[in-house]
């Protein structure tokens, strides 16, 4: 009995896939160590090495007196600000504040060394046996809270000029509304530095003008009635005009956050 042997299976043909081109391998120039050198690694934790230069304004220890002031002007504007306090952050316009401190820049008190000098020629005269003619009074801003509040209780005041940044504020606060009561023109400008200069001070709370020569009458009208419009017949708008009420900008973020939240169920109530 002859037993057939099974056909081998015949293998399957695959083509074979040429190889791909060798990609061209650029050149390694080997870097060139020199054993002289040694690398040191710079460790940057806690107690390491210096850290590197950075913008450090938010972890300044600043004085007092700066976050004081900065605390302060934050309050003021998240508190309600009564309308007597707020009154003060409305100042003169700049190109009337302009014409304002160059009057008063013609009225400013003689200086010490001027003093000294006019006494001095007028000694000299009269030890030459020279007749000195009385000279009149020459005209200047009177300055300080209490001389220019008896000033303007005698109606004497033509024009009153109040620094805006006073402290403790309770020292002018009542300036204007007497200077309403008595017809007085005022107004409030910026900077008790300012005022300061004028009278050869530091600083200076308040000004009054008494007197004004012939040559700047007309000047003078028109700066009154600048004041007169902008300060005392505003009276009723200043007095219900309150100050204060600004959100932080955390704040402003949560109540928008709240406000998209509200719109989107709205949105998906309304299909």
């Amino acid at each position: 009995m002859v037993v057939k042997k099974p056909r081998p299976k015949k293998k399957p043909v695959t083509k074979k896939v040429a190889p791909a081109p060798l990609a061209v391998k650029k050149p390694v120039v080997k870097k060139v160590v020199n054993q002289l050198f040694e690398k040191r690694p710079k460790n940057f934790g806690i107690g390491q090495n210096v850290q590197p230069k950075r913008d450090l304004s938010r972890f300044v220890r600043w004085p007092k007196y700066i976050r004081v002031q900065r605390q302060k002007a934050v309050l003021q504007k998240r508190l309600k600000v009564p309308p007597p306090i707020h009154q003060f952050s409305q100042t003169l316009d700049k190109t009337t504040a302009v014409k304002l401190f160059k009057l008063l820049e013609k009225y400013r008190p003689e200086s010490p060394l001027a003093k000294k000098q006019r006494l001095k020629k007028v000694a000299e005269a009269k030890a030459k046996g020279k007749d000195v003619e009385p000279k009149k009074k020459p005209s200047y801003v009177s300055a300080g809270t209490n001389t220019v509040t008896k000033l303007i209780e005698q109606k004497k005041a033509q024009l009153v000029v109040i620094a805006h940044d006073v402290d403790p504020l309770e020292l002018v606060l009542f300036l204007p509304a007497l200077c309403r009561k008595m017809g007085v023109p005022y107004c409030i400008v910026k900077g008790k530095a300012r005022l300061g200069r004028l009278v050869r001070r530091k600083t200076c709370t308040t000004l009054a003008l008494t007197t004004v020569d012939n040559n700047d009458k007309a000047n003078f009208g028109k700066v009154l009635e600048a004041v007169k419009t902008n300060f005392n017949e505003r009276h009723e708008e200043i007095r219900r005009h309150w100050g204060g009420g600004i959100l932080g900008s955390k704040s402003l973020a949560r109540i928008a956050k709240l406000e998209r939240a509200k719109a989107r169920e709205l949105a998906q109530k309304q299909g």
